[in-house]
């Protein structure tokens, strides 16, 4: 046999094209690449940080930007884009082109097709532990869950979602159980239903500034200190360009719609950021590690547990708050865990009011999930009949 047939020939021109194309891609810079860094450096970083932080970051900045990664998506949307074929991807758009998260089973957690029983009754639980076992400080426990955007943005969902009716979610049945247990909540949906579109980014699974702000008022009326928020008028601008989100960037995709956020006009009276002996348990992110701000030498002290909806902003927004310290630590160990927080933090911290604000995605408990230091789950915390 003739290994130099010409058809031979050819497919071994195709072959070594190939594998010339794929290494020239570690080499040429994508076209269609950002050339961002994802976490930018501050300049108020020192070298240290600033080494850290490149150090970290050198793999997604090559992956963002070499390998064609950013172009081939697009050239595979426009192929089946061509070809009339449906694309699918964990990322999905709505009907004014907002996107939405579609894995980690978002999308049927806030239309109540999946509802845990088991992992809300023991988050419940945990919670209910908690507010007894701070009960001897004097410690107000409230919880209030930063929403799926789907639970929140009705009105941009996909039509196909219009189809799904079912009677009761996770987080309302989680609302049901604390209410029994006697824990203070907010119904943070309902907040910002009521607020003008849009309440959350277009291109990223987190609320906007406007949103967050809204929030973080209805927790200080519901804590009991209407007069510790903050005037939204005063401190909220207009709509200004903002990065991508983190949805578009997961799907390395260039937007088709323009980010805007609203603009922060407020400064916040509390000291820095410092770390607290209190809270010595850190998320494994270096960006959510446990840190406290001072406002005043007397006060009540105010312990916030959130995650990226949180973080950098509630901590720094109680100027008309009579508090001496508010501590931030991310509501769990993990960036994506849930209910495995070091609660002996908390105790040693003693805060007066305790906010409870895992996003709604994360917040059920898992069963091999349980915070160090607090006691073991007592019976059934969901009352008879919330269930669907």
């Amino acid at each position: 046999m003739n290994l130099l047939a010409r058809h031979r020939r050819y497919i071994g021109v195709l072959v070594a094209g190939i594998i010339g194309l794929l290494f020239l891609s570690n080499i040429i810079p994508d076209p269609l690449g950002t050339w961002k860094a994802r976490t930018p450096l501050a300049p108020e970083w020192g070298w240290g940080r600033t080494a850290h932080v490149i150090f970290r970051n050198a793999g997604e900045f090559i992956h963002d930007n070499f390998g064609f990664r950013a172009t081939l998506p697009v050239l595979r949307r426009e192929l089946r884009r061509a070809l009339d074929a449906p694309d699918s991807y964990p990322i999905y758009a709505g009907r004014n082109g907002q996107l939405f998260w579609g894995v980690e089973r978002t999308p049927e957690q806030s239309a109540g097709a999946l509802v845990r029983a088991p992992e809300v009754e023991r988050f419940v639980s945990m919670i209910g532990e908690m507010q007894r076992s701070l009960a001897p400080l004097g410690t107000k426990v409230l919880v209030a869950l930063p929403p799926n955007a789907q639970s929140v943005e009705l009105e941009e969902l996909p039509a196909w979602t219009d189809l799904l009716r079912y009677p009761t979610t996770e987080y309302s049945l989680a609302l049901a159980g604390l209410e029994a247990e006697g824990v203070t909540t907010v119904d943070l949906r309902r907040v910002l239903r009521r607020a003008p579109w849009p309440r959350y980014l277009l291109t990223d699974t987190h609320w906007n500034t406007r949103s967050s702000i809204l929030a973080f008022n209805a927790v200080m009326a519901a804590a009991g200190h209407p007069g510790w928020q903050v005037d939204v008028s005063q401190v909220i601008g207009g709509r200004v360009p903002s990065p991508r989100g983190d949805l578009l960037r997961s799907m390395r995709m260039p937007p088709e719609v323009k980010e805007e956020n609203f603009q922060l006009l407020y400064k916040s009276p509390a000291g820095p950021q410092r770390p607290d002996p209190a809270l010595i348990h850190h998320n494994e992110h270096f960006a959510f590690k446990s840190v406290a701000r001072d406002y005043a030498p007397t006060g009540e002290r105010v312990l916030i547990m959130g995650d990226s909806f949180t973080v950098g902003i509630w901590a720094g927004l109680f100027a008309n708050a009579d508090v001496s310290v508010v501590g931030w630590m991310h509501a769990s160990l993990k960036t994506t865990g849930s209910c495995d927080f070091n609660f002996n933090d908390v105790k040693a911290f003693k805060p007066d009011l305790l906010i409870y604000a895992r996003t709604e995605r994360f917040f059920p408990c898992p069963p091999d999930n349980w915070p160090a230091g607090l006691p073991r789950p007592r019976g059934n915390a969901v009352p008879l009949g919330a269930a669907p």
